[in-house]
């Protein structure tokens, strides 16, 4: 863990190589990032954007592509808290879902959140290549248009959901103000948050 002296002392060194110092993380993303065990890598010359507060779907961090109208935002969800209450339950002979068991519901249920209740089939990926891509268990995604309170000025908004087995859920909501630039915006982020 480096100390505040040592970033510090590697913000005064990239800006003496000429390079931009890296923007830390917002406090919640990076305890979320170390509860669930993952990994970020920042899509490079992106900037960060602050968080949109609204009432369909919180999430953590945001970054605005540098040239197109597309936003990702990322939500990280550690199931610790639920294990231990799960853990809690079964000891004392009460009935509770096995938290590993609600990222299916739980996305169905975003999904109605930030479609204004509109169906947004979703797609499951297959379960090798989400291993070998993102280190989790199950992923899944789905296309929608974005209710205004939730995304005001995109029209497309393709979810990205992953599960990891006692570590945790984990979303990316692509934005796009036109189709055009959905596929080629995702590209430089896909890849952006990975299980360790």
């Amino acid at each position: 863990m480096l100390s505040r002296a040592g970033g510090l002392l590697a913000a005064v060194i990239l800006s003496a190589a000429g390079l931009p110092a890296a923007t830390p993380l917002p406090a919640s993303f990076q305890k979320g990032l170390t509860e669930a065990g993952m990994a970020y890598t920042a899509p490079a010359s992106w900037k960060a954007v602050p968080v949109r507060p609204n009432g369909d779907m919180n999430y953590e961090y945001a970054l605005k592509h540098p040239t197109r109208k597309f936003e990702v935002r990322y939500a990280i969800r550690p199931l610790a808290g639920l294990l231990r209450e799960y853990a809690a339950a079964k000891k004392k002979g009460e009935v509770m879902v096995d938290p590993n068991n609600f990222h299916e519901g739980t996305l169905q249920a975003m999904l109605l959140n930030i479609s204004g209740g509109q169906d947004a089939p979703v797609q499951e990926f297959d379960a090798q290549a989400v291993r070998q891509e993102f280190g989790a268990d199950w992923g899944a995604t789905s296309l929608l248009t974005p209710s205004p309170s939730f995304a005001p000025g995109y029209k497309y908004c393709m979810v990205v959901a992953l599960h990891k087995a006692n570590r945790a859920d984990a979303y990316y909501f692509y934005l796009a103000a036109n189709k055009a630039d959905l596929e080629p915006g995702m590209e430089p982020a896909f890849h952006s948050l990975r299980f360790r």
